[in-house]
């Protein structure tokens, strides 16, 4: 929290600006705020927002992976791919 002579001091500063800043100083607070809101969410609101946009593509019910041809390894510095174990949490 900020401390009440800086809450004040950036309160003088925005009531000193002509009204067509203030709405910017405004618009930019919005900004920050739905900003914050995204990266306080829960990984399955993160997870969710993934799959809005395309970036993750979420298994069909039911769909089972047998190969990894379906899913490419993983490479592990210092681990032979055998030695990977891909676990699937559906």
């Amino acid at each position: 929290m900020a401390s009440p002579s800086y809450t004040e001091d950036l309160l003088e500063k925005i009531r000193a600006l002509p009204d067509d800043k203030i709405a910017e100083v405004v618009d930019f607070v919005d900004f920050l705020r739905a900003r914050h809101g995204r990266a306080a969410g829960t990984r399955d609101d993160r997870l969710q927002a993934a799959v809005e946009v395309g970036v993750i593509v979420p298994p069909k019910p039911g769909a089972q992976r047998s190969s990894t041809t379906e899913v490419p390894p993983v490479a592990v510095a210092g681990k032979p791919a055998s030695e990977m174990v891909i676990e699937d949490r559906r």
